[in-house]
């Protein structure tokens, strides 16, 4: 008893202080068993299995290239746009809220802290911010180099070693699952082997899938948008597909959003009913078509449960409690309905009174 208290103690104050090491070697055995079946099926078309990971990973590095080149340019136009026309767009939205402040006022009794002015003068320039001057950032960012410290460099590393560890996981995956497996007494080896089963099916149906829908939404939403002529349609339904990795939220940010710059550019009018309809159609279209498909009935997990996973990982891990919380509810959640198989199967549960 003393042995395994000495062991877990010094286990977990190892965990502690290697964490920054062993978050990266866990994100890269994340990024590895999701890119595993894409290079087993490289492996059957006649693959070497480092040419068809060096394959994926060259794709991956042009595709994200691409993306960047595509899009920064688009946002940084669209908020180089946005700060142009953004005192325009709060007068407009001072005309409605004026007369609404006024009968709550009328009515309540109560004064609403409404400073336009200040909100006319501020906006703009924080919105030139966020689309800086080229020179200007690179400039920042040297001087960053040499002023933020250790920390900075060993993040930077930290980063770098991930496409590595990824590497070596994913050449080595058969082989260490393999090592793993032998590792389990013969006895519990079968139901190990079936709830592992169920483990990777309902992580793969919604790691994957839930993947899958986002970039799918984020296309559906962006392109609504656009045609709804809102500004920052693409930045907006991007926003809205990546957050959509919890059911509904995205759906709920780009609402506000969309229809705040709606009403800011175009007042209340028939552009807040094309804001609902982008969105009304991408959700009927995830809920009856991109979710049954790609996702399926094989999860598992309820959307308040991934909610609830989602925040108590994100208060007790930050942005990696997050990245876990999904993994790890659902394993919690086939070894629970194994041991609730267990138990109604026990003479406890069976024995009558």
């Amino acid at each position: 008893m003393t042995w395994s208290l000495t062991f877990l103690c010094v286990g977990g104050a190892l965990f502690w202080v290697l964490w920054p090491v062993l978050s990266v070697l866990f994100a890269s055995a994340g990024l590895a068993y999701l890119l595993d079946p894409v290079v087993d099926r490289l492996e059957k078309r006649g693959w070497k299995r480092e040419s068809a990971i060096a394959l994926l990973f060259i794709g991956g590095v042009v595709f994200l290239l691409l993306v960047l080149l595509a899009i920064v340019p688009s946002m940084m136009s669209q908020l180089s746009a946005l700060s142009g026309n953004a005192r325009k767009y709060i007068d407009n939205l001072a005309k409605l809220i004026y007369p609404a402040a006024i009968f709550l006022e009328q009515q309540t009794g109560f004064e609403l802290p409404l400073d336009m002015a200040t909100l006319k003068a501020d906006v703009p320039e924080w919105l030139k911010g966020l689309s800086p001057n080229t020179k200007l950032s690179i400039k920042e960012l040297v001087s960053g180099l040499f002023t933020s410290g250790i920390g900075f460099f060993t993040s930077i590393i930290n980063l770098a070693l991930m496409p590595v560890f990824t590497f070596y996981l994913l050449r080595d995956w058969d082989r260490l699952r393999d090592f793993v497996a032998k590792l389990i007494p013969l006895q519990y080896r079968p139901r190990v082997h079936r709830l592992a089963l169920k483990v990777d099916e309902r992580l793969a149906a919604f790691v994957r899938g839930q993947i899958t829908v986002c970039c799918c939404l984020a296309i559906i939403y962006s392109v609504g948008l656009w045609l709804s002529d809102i500004d920052m349609a693409f930045t907006i339904g991007i926003l809205a597909g990546a957050l959509f990795i919890v059911p509904y939220l995205g759906t709920v940010v780009g609402i506000v959003f969309a229809s705040t710059l709606s009403i800011m550019k175009f007042g209340i009018d028939i552009h807040l009913v094309y804001v609902a309809l982008s969105f009304g159609i991408a959700q009927a279209i995830e809920s009856w078509i991109l979710t049954p498909t790609i996702v399926g009935d094989k999860v598992g997990l309820h959307p308040l449960v991934v909610m609830i996973a989602l925040l108590v990982g994100a208060s007790l891990g930050g942005i990696w409690g997050m990245f876990l919380a999904i993994p790890l509810t659902a394993v919690l959640n086939v070894l629970g309905q194994e041991w609730l198989d267990i138990y109604r199967s026990s003479q406890v549960f069976r024995e009558q009174i």
